[in-house]
């Protein structure tokens, strides 16, 4: 029993570690998607456009690059925005799955959603842009290979939703007998 209370000590404090470390990786993306953002829709001074049909958005209150864009083109810009955006709700999600192994309680409905609401995303978001990129024939072969990474992730995200819904209706039936 002993050893059974250390390794879940073990996996609590690796889920601390990584929940802090999607949570630094997922800010600034969501703050660099928004910056671009505001920088694009309203075209700020940070806002720039340059040579070849290229754009750059400059760090707040410089002259220094901080995104270069290869096409002035709203497709383009559209895309740019989403991914930084969507890459900062993955590392946000992915950190709500770490936030569900640091809790005394592993099976609970809160962490059947987190893995629901990761899933859902993984088999959706990547797919409509595949499809989405298939119909411009843009960099198809990188979006082909980011859809088939997050399908997978997916796919073992489903797995463990299903996992824990069953392990949340054992701990429930449990619950009752004592």
């Amino acid at each position: 029993m002993q050893k059974l209370i250390n390794k879940m000590k073990q996996v609590r404090a690796v889920a601390t570690g990584l929940f802090y470390l999607t949570r630094i990786v997922a800010v600034p993306y969501l703050l660099s998607g928004a910056y671009a953002l505001i920088a694009i829709v309203f075209r700020t001074a940070s806002f720039d456009l340059v040579e070849h049909g290229r754009f750059v958005i400059f760090y707040l209150f410089t002259r220094e690059p901080f995104l270069i864009g290869d096409e002035n083109t709203t497709f383009y810009k559209t895309e740019l925005v989403a991914f930084l955006l969507l890459y900062g709700v993955f590392f946000w999600s992915l950190g709500n799955i770490f936030l569900t192994f640091r809790g005394r309680r592993i099976f609970t409905p809160k962490g059947v959603q987190r893995l629901k609401i990761f899933y859902w995303l993984n088999f959706t978001v990547p797919a409509l842009f595949l499809v989405v990129h298939l119909g411009i024939s843009y960099e198809v072969m990188l979006m082909i290979g980011l859809t088939m990474l997050h399908v997978t992730l997916g796919v073992f995200a489903y797995f463990m939703a299903a996992i824990f819904s069953q392990g949340l209706n054992l701990q429930d039936e449990q619950d009752l007998i004592f």
